[in-house]
């Protein structure tokens, strides 16, 4: 079946103060207080969009990047095709409206609206903790394993076989680490992987296609079947798909068979399915978005009927979070819990239980500024959403970080409450450089305790994963670095040239907690000990 996504959102009243770009509908002065401008503004933009503040940007990034943009989008002004190689398949696909959405004599007004009501300069994040430099509880470890340019798009930790999966855009391989970070095996793919998922009988590895933006169809789900203590031959489950960035299997329809639903983010075309499984190897696909964007899935049961739901974030021009709820046969309707401008960059979540309580929470983390030439903003970073049951969610804690990644919600130090390790891939490298990876450790409530490792920008962080690596009981993370990146905030020429000549493929921070409480039994087991000697003198 084909689902529109609708906007309804589920009374998310979060605090103002942490997020004051919420409920800008409800913030919104009445028509006849507007200017013509903005009321023509507010109009266009919620047409397809949530509505983006002229604050939200500094002028020059709007006049050069954003309205332009959606002059076009309107259909106020031609696309300029000679910008792009993929020009032909953006004609058949017919991205751009032949047909004006505002009468041409609005464009004006709400441009000079717009400009006359955005900052000079982008506004800062929101105060926040210091970050010290200092992770007590890990040890860093550089892998020695290392491409000739790093271009990391695939960390993903097997507890089992306690290794490391690994993908790179330019060698287009899956490797895989042993727990030190040497190498073990190299699978032949010839695509990019960007998700791992395994299973008893092998591993799913989700193919982006293509790390840059484009329209061509070229991304890949591949299974590769376990072989003695390896992998054999690559078989194309999928092929030809918009860029695709990770699978959720789950049987979404009782039948006994193993689905699944993908992502394929795309880039100005995209969509979002669940694949039927009906046997032999054949898959029945059912659309759920013809929407770009689909960034995140996660297939869970949210209201407790015994049918499983999913979950997906997207990106783009959405910019939401939706629960799609199942009726056990594979129909789904969905709920839109959060949405926001189609600037801010959304790039992960994941269900938690902060407030150890029946309903599961949200970390959803937003900072992705790869697109264009983009300035800092203050609204990047991490928050957790809290489910006050009947999946109605809201926020109720942020964390400002500028180029916020991805977040993962863990209990590292085994003291009873959700830690957090976050990366960022574009983080302020003049003046907050720390903030490429922030270890937040739990203090209770909503604070927390901020703190980095020293060589935190040895690597450009894109991707993370924590499990227990080692299989020594506590949970490691692994960090992957892509050197080049999309443009998104400056990065110094200095580091730049660094990173391609001895930067990192692949960092383990490892738990050393496991290690402690060895070392105090140990202490504790060692018997009688001498009485010290006097101060100044001999026993």
């Amino acid at each position: 079946m084909v689902m529109a996504l609708g906007l309804m959102p589920l009374g998310l009243g979060a605090d103002k103060q942490t997020n004051p770009y919420d409920d800008e509908e409800e913030a919104a002065p009445s028509p006849s207080k507007m200017s013509p401008g903005e009321a023509a503004a507010r109009r266009a933009c919620t047409m397809c969009h949530a509505f983006p503040t002229p604050d939200m940007l500094d002028k020059k990034h709007w006049k050069e990047q954003v309205l332009p943009r959606m002059q076009v989008r309107l259909g106020v002004a031609q696309p300029d095709y000679s910008t792009t190689p993929d020009a032909e398949l953006i004609k058949q696909r017919k991205v751009y409206t032949e047909t004006p959405m505002i009468p041409a004599e609005q464009w004006p007004p709400i441009e000079q609206w717009v400009l006359e009501n955005a900052p000079e300069n982008p506004l800062p994040l929101d105060p926040r903790p210091p970050i010290t430099v200092g992770l007590n509880l890990f040890k860093t470890e550089p892998a020695p394993f290392r491409t000739r340019e790093p271009t990391t798009t695939l960390v993903k930790i097997s507890p089992k076989r306690h290794q490391i999966y690994v993908g790179d855009d330019k060698e287009k391989l899956l490797f895989i680490l042993n727990s030190d970070g040497t190498l073990a095996e190299v699978i032949k793919v010839g695509n990019v992987p960007a998700d791992v998922v395994e299973t008893e009988q092998g591993i799913y590895v989700t193919c982006v296609g293509s790390f840059l933006p484009t329209e061509v169809y070229c991304a890949e789900l591949d299974f590769f079947a376990r072989k003695g203590e390896g992998f054999g031959e690559k078989q194309v489950i999928l092929k030809d798909l918009p860029r695709a960035t990770q699978a959720a299997f789950a049987d979404f329809n009782g039948d006994g068979k193993l689905d699944f639903a993908l992502c394929m983010f795309g880039n100005l075309t995209g969509r979002f399915s669940w694949y039927e499984n009906l046997g032999e190897g054949q898959y029945r696909e059912h659309v759920l978005s013809l929407k770009a964007g689909a960034m995140r899935c996660l297939a869970h049961d949210f209201n407790g009927d015994g049918k499983m739901d999913l979950g997906v974030l997207m990106a783009q021009e959405l910019e939401m979070l939706i629960i799609m709820f199942n009726d056990g046969k594979g129909n789904f309707t969905g709920d839109t819990i959060m949405q926001r401008p189609p600037i801010w960059g959304h790039m992960h979540f994941e269900l938690i239980d902060y407030n150890d309580d029946p309903f599961p929470d949200l970390l959803v983390v937003n900072g992705d500024n790869g697109e264009y030439d983009s300035p800092l903003k203050k609204y990047h970073g991490l928050r957790i959403y809290v489910n006050k049951s009947n999946n109605k969610f809201e926020e109720a804690w942020y964390y400002p970080m500028n180029g916020a990644y991805k977040a993962l919600a863990r209990d590292f130090d085994q003291d009873g409450d959700l830690d957090i390790a976050a990366i960022s891939f574009f983080p302020d490298y003049k003046d907050a450089p720390k903030e490429s990876f922030v270890y937040l450790e739990n203090q209770g409530g909503f604070a927390f305790k901020t703190s980095t490792f020293r060589e935190c920008i040895a690597g450009r962080w894109i991707v993370m994963d924590a499990e227990d690596l080692d299989g020594d009981g506590d949970l490691d993370i692994v960090l992957g670095s892509y050197v080049q990146g999309p443009a998104g905030s400056p990065v110094p020429a200095w580091l730049v040239n660094l990173w391609k000549q001895q930067g990192l493929s692949v960092l383990i921070l490892r738990n050393q907690l496991s290690e402690r409480k060895l070392s105090r039994r140990d202490r504790g087991n060692a018997g009688p000990q001498p009485a010290p000697a006097p101060a100044g003198g001999r026993p």
